[in-house]
């Protein structure tokens, strides 16, 4: 790794590591390397304090007077190289447009299926083929707000460290387990055989999800935006819901559905 400083920082954008930085936007970069980026003081000191998987600091030079002092000392205590880079260049990397002066390269964590069936919380969360990586990003967060075993991510799902979802998961990304399981079907097969409930929404349903037991082992699973569920899927679903809502109102967007699912199941199991 080339050695930079605050007064020496990289800054052409033909420097090999910054073109393997710009590499890291593209979602197949990523799951080859098993590496994302994150942006921010908050969320690199964050990664940084709770010893995250941070293989790599980058930082431009007003890091300095932008309150990044704490940034730079865990960094040292946890022997993380940081690497200085212009203020320009920062701006080219970066998905915000108005970046802060730090990044990270983070290595991703390995979760598995049995892991998310066995933890004790027994509450899951099924993305399958959603696209907006913000509403991603949001039932991540969401996720782990209610104690909540982890996300499952089907096939033709968005990638859930895009940049975009990174940024709506507010830091949740670095902690909430995150497993790709291609096949639905066999996935909602195995969550079954294992004891789990199966629970989507939906605009017709009989009942609501105030009306169900969802203390029991849950699998909230979540259709893609617009189109839901397909059918073969739907199939399989054991609670079909629906959420009340006032007759002006006759959807709900689907990290708003995921919130309102999870919240009840969070209320019953504090209720017990």
């Amino acid at each position: 790794m080339l050695q930079t400083n605050p007064h020496n920082p990289i800054t052409s954008k033909d420097n090999a590591t910054i073109k393997h930085l710009h590499a890291l936007s593209e979602s197949k970069q990523r799951k080859k390397e098993q590496a994302f980026l994150i942006e921010g003081v908050k969320m690199v000191e964050e990664a940084l304090r709770d010893d995250l998987g941070i293989k790599l600091v980058i930082a431009s030079p007003s890091l300095v007077q932008h309150h990044g002092k704490g940034v730079l000392k865990l960094a040292e205590n946890r022997s993380v190289e940081v690497l200085w880079i212009s203020e320009r260049l920062m701006d080219t990397i970066a998905e915000s447009k108005t970046p802060q002066p730090v990044m990270a390269v983070v290595k991703m964590k390995a979760f598995s299926e049995q892991g998310l069936l066995a933890n004790d919380a027994g509450l899951i969360v099924m993305a399958h083929q959603l696209q907006d990586p913000g509403n991603l990003g949001t039932i991540i967060r969401t996720t782990e707000a209610v104690g909540a075993s982890g996300v499952a991510i089907t096939s033709n799902t968005v990638d859930p460290f895009n940049p975009k979802a990174i940024r709506a998961s507010m830091g949740s990304i670095l902690r909430v387990p995150i497993v790709h399981s291609g096949d639905a079907p066999a996935l909602i097969k195995t969550c079954k055989e294992k004891g789990f409930q199966t629970v989507a929404t939906v605009l017709t349903g009989r009942t609501t999800h105030f009306d169900i037991d969802l203390t029991k082992p849950t699998v909230v699973v979540l259709g893609q935006e617009g189109a839901g569920l397909p059918q073969d899927i739907m199939a399989d679903i054991d609670q079909q819901v629906r959420i009340p809502m006032a007759s002006t109102i006759d959807s709900l967007n689907v990290a708003t559905a995921a919130a309102v699912i999870l919240y009840e199941a969070f209320r019953q199991r504090m209720a017990q």
